[in-house]
C-alpha cells in the first residue's frame, strides 16, 4: 500500500519523458547563448586591459603582448565560462537576479583570475609567453563588471512601475494571469509580479514574457525561484485543484504566504473588478470542476410543498434546510434532538423555517411530529457517525441510524408522504464497523420501504466525508495545529472521499429529483484523498512547515477503519446526471427486514450487545448467529 501511495504521487507529478528532454533541451540552448556572450565579452575586457597598458609609454614590447595575449586568449575564454558554469552563473532569469546571483558572479570571476594568473606562470616559464600580471588582473575584474553589467542591466537601468509591496509569483500564463500582473501593478502597494511559472509540471522552459515579465519555469520549479527572488507571495490565478494542490504540495518545506485569485475570469472582462485575492482555502484543495446542472426539477419538486429535514442541526442537515429554502417551499420544518444546534442553525435562517425537537428513536414522538407537520418530502439526515466512538455504543447506533430510520419511514407512509430521501455514507459498503453496518441497514430499510405500495417514492443517497462536519478529520487538524501540534494520522496510507457540503447538497437535490422508488444513488466523489497529504497541505495553509513546525504522528488504525472506502460494489448504472449513479443492489423482502429490525430493537432494549451484534450480521450479511463479529469479518461482495 505504501508503493501505491508513492506510485500515485510520482503519476500525479512525474514528467514525461519528451517534455523532460525539451525543456532540458531549452535550457542548454539558453546557456550556450550566454556562454558565447560571456566568451565576447572577456575577449574585449582583456583587450581593453592590455590597451590601457599600452598607454604607458615605457612599454615598448607591444607587438610581442598582443601576440601573446592573443595566444592565451582561448585559454582565458575557456576558464572564465568554466567558473562561470562551476558556480551556477548560467540558467537564471537575470531581470530579477539578486545578491546571491551577484555573489556567484564574484566567486567565478575571482577564482577565474587566480587560475589565469597560475597558467600565464606555467606559460611563461615553458613556452615564454608573457601577458602582465596587471593586465590579466585589470582583464578579469572588466569581465566582471560587464559580464554583471550585462546580467542586471534590467535591474540598474529598469523603470517599471512595481507599486511596491510583497514580492509576487503568479502560477499561470495565460490572459487570465497577465491581467492580474497589470492590474496589480496599478495598485499602490499591492505588491509586484516578479514573474510567472507554468501551472503545470514539465512545461517548457524559455525566455518567454508575459505582460513585459518572464516565464521562470513550472510548478516544481517554485521553491528554488522563490528562494532565488525572495518570492513573498505565490498567487494562482484562477481555481483549478490540482493545480493548487501542486503548488502546496511543491511549497511544503518552504516559508511562502500562498493565496488565490479565485474570480480571476472577472478581471479579464472589466478592468474595475475587484482584485479579490485570498489565502487558499482546504475548499480550494478540494472543490472540483462544476457541472451545469438544471436546477429546475428541484424547484418543481420543492416549490409549494411542505418539506421536513431530520438532523437540521448538523452540517449537512442545516446545509439542506438552507438551499430548501431557496425553493420557494411551503414550509421548511427542522428536525433535531439536540437542541443547542437547532438554535445555532436557526440564526442561520431566521424565521423562515420551523422548528421541532424531537428524537427519531421514539418512535410515538415522530408519529405525533410528523402527523403535526404532515410532509410532502423528507431528508432524513439525522445519524450518529464517529466510526470508533459507535464500536464502543453499538446499541446507540441501531437505535438512531436503524431504529430511528424505521420509525421515520412508517411515520411518513402513515401521513402520506410523497418522498423519502434517506442521507447515506460509503461507509455502508462493504462494512467492517458498527456505524458502517447501522447506515447499510437504513439503506436495505429504504429499498423494501416501495414495497408498502403507499404512493410515497423511498430513496437513499450515499456518499463520502464532507468537510467542515462535525466530527471529521479536518476539524480535528485544523484544532491540532492550532494547539501546536502535534497532529494525528492513523495511517499513512489512509485514504478518503471529500466533497464540499454544498455541492453534496445540491447533487443530494438533484438525486430526490430523479428518484422513481428504490434506488441507491451514489455521488460523484472524485478522487480519494490521502489523509496523510491532507494534514501535511493544512499545516502549510497554516503558514507552518510539517515535521519541522508541526509534527505528524502515526497512531495506528482505529477499530471499525478501513484504509480506503470504495462508493459501490457490483454494477452501478448511470443517471441523467452526470454526478449521479445508481447502485442495483437486491431486495431482500420487506417482511425479512422488518423481522430482523424488530429484533434489533428488543436486543438494544435489553442491553444485550453479542444478540444485537450477531442480529446486525443476520441483516446486512444474511449470516447466521454465532459467526464472527462484525467487526471482525472481512470484506464481503454486496
Amino acid at each position: 500500500m505504501g508503493g501505491e501511495k508513492n506510485g500515485a504521487r510520482r503519476g500525479a507529478r512525474g514528467e514525461t519523458r519528451w517534455i523532460s528532454l525539451s525543456r532540458k533541451a531549452s535550457r542548454v540552448r539558453a546557456d550556450i547563448t550566454f556562454a558565447v556572450i560571456d566568451g565576447l565579452v572577456v575577449m574585449a575586457a582583456y583587450a581593453a586591459a592590455l590597451a590601457l597598458r599600452m598607454l604607458d609609454p615605457l612599454v615598448s614590447n607591444g607587438d610581442t603582448l598582443w601576440s601573446d595575449l592573443l595566444r592565451f586568449l582561448p585559454v582565458i575564454i575557456v576558464v572564465h565560462i568554466l567558473a562561470n558554469a562551476v558556480s551556477g552563473a548560467y540558467g537564471h532569469v537575470w531581470e530579477y537576479a539578486s545578491i546571491t546571483e551577484a555573489s556567484r558572479l564574484a566567486i567565478a570571476n575571482g577564482a577565474a583570475m587566480v587560475v589565469i594568473v597560475s597558467l600565464e606562470w606555467l606559460a611563461r616559464n615553458a613556452v615564454g609567453l608573457v601577458v602582465p600580471y596587471l593586465t590579466l588582473v585589470a582583464g578579469g575584474l572588466f569581465t566582471f563588471l560587464l559580464t554583471g553589467l550585462l546580467r542586471f542591466r534590467s535591474r540598474l537601468f529598469s523603470f517599471r512601475k512595481t507599486g511596491g509591496g510583497p514580492a509576487v509569483l503568479v502560477v499561470g500564463s495565460g490572459v487570465e494571469a497577465a491581467a492580474f500582473a497589470r492590474r496589480l501593478s496599478d495598485i499602490e502597494g499591492g505588491g509586484h509580479v516578479v514573474g510567472f511559472v507554468y501551472d503545470r509540471n514539465g512545461g517548457p522552459r524559455s525566455s518567454r514574457l508575459v505582460a513585459d515579465l518572464p516565464v521562470l519555469g513550472s510548478l516544481e520549479d517554485i521553491p528554488t525561484i522563490v528562494g532565488d527572488l525572495a518570492v513573498d507571495q505565490v498567487v494562482v490565478a484562477g481555481v483549478n485543484p490540482k493545480v493548487v494542490r501542486s503548488v502546496v504540495d511543491s511549497c511544503l518545506e518552504i516559508n511562502v504566504r500562498l493565496r488565490i485569485l479565485p474570480g480571476v475570469e472577472d478581471i479579464v472582462k472589466d478592468r474595475t473588478a475587484p482584485l479579490d485575492v485570498r489565502d487558499i482555502k482546504v475548499e480550494d484543495l478540494l472543490v472540483r470542476e462544476a457541472v451545469e446542472t438544471d436546477m429546475s426539477n428541484v424547484a418543481d419538486l420543492i416549490r409549494g410543498k411542505t418539506v421536513l429535514i431530520t438532523g437540521a442541526g448538523g452540517s449537512i442537515g442545516s446545509e439542506i434546510v438552507r438551499q430548501v429554502l431557496s425553493y420557494e417551499a411551503a414550509e421548511v420544518w427542522a428536525l433535531d434532538r439536540d437542541e443547542t444546534l437547532l438554535h445555532e442553525a436557526q440564526i442561520t435562517w431566521g424565521d423562515r423555517a420551523r422548528l421541532m425537537l424531537c428524537d427519531v428513536r421514539d418512535a410515538e414522538a415522530v408519529l405525533r411530529a410528523v402527523e403535526l407537520i404532515k410532509p410532502n418530502l423528507i431528508f432524513h439526515a439525522a445519524a450518529l457517525k464517529h466510526v470508533p466512538m459507535l464500536e464502543r455504543f453499538p446499541i446507540e447506533a441501531v437505535l438512531t441510524n436503524v431504529v430511528g430510520t424505521r420509525n421515520l419511514i412508517e411515520a411518513a407512509s402513515r401521513v402520506g408522504a410523497d418522498r423519502f430521501v434517506l442521507i447515506s455514507t460509503d461507509k455502508a459498503v462493504d462494512p467492517n464497523s458498527v456505524m458502517g453496518a447501522s447506515k447499510r441497514a437504513a439503506e436495505i430499510l429504504v429499498k423494501t420501504g416501495n414495497a408498502r405500495d403507499d404512493g410515497c417514492i423511498y430513496t437513499a443517497v450515499r456518499f463520502g466525508n464532507v468537510l467542515g462536519s462535525r466530527g471529521s478529520v479536518i476539524p480535528t487538524f485544523v484544532s491540532q495545529i492550532r494547539a501546536g501540534g502535534p497532529v494525528t494520522v492513523t495511517d499513512s496510507r489512509m485514504k478518503r472521499y471529500f466533497m464540499t457540503v454544498n455541492e453534496a447538497v445540491q447533487l443530494v437535490l438533484q438525486s430526490a429529483a430523479l428518484a422513481e422508488g428504490s434506488e441507491i444513488f451514489l455521488l460523484d466523489m472524485g478522487e480519494q484523498v490521502f489523509i496523510d497529504d491532507l494534514a501535511r497541505r493544512l499545516i502549510r495553509l497554516a503558514g507552518l512547515i510539517p515535521d519541522v513546525d508541526i509534527a505528524i504522528e502515526y497512531t495506528g488504525v482505529r477499530p471499525g477503519e478501513k484504509l480506503e472506502e470504495v462508493l459501490a460494489r457490483g454494477p452501478v448504472e448511470v443517471t441523467s446526471h452526470a454526478k449521479i449513479f445508481e447502485a442495483r443492489l437486491m431486495d431482500p423482502g420487506g417482511g425479512i427486514v422488518a423481522d430482523a429490525v424488530a429484533d434489533l430493537e428488543e436486543a438494544a432494549h435489553k442491553g444485550d450487545t453479542n444478540m444485537l451484534i450477531d442480529r446486525l450480521n443476520d441483516l446486512v450479511w444474511g449470516l447466521p448467529a454465532g459467526e464472527p463479529d462484525l467487526t471482525e469479518m472481512a470484506i464481503k461482495q454486496t
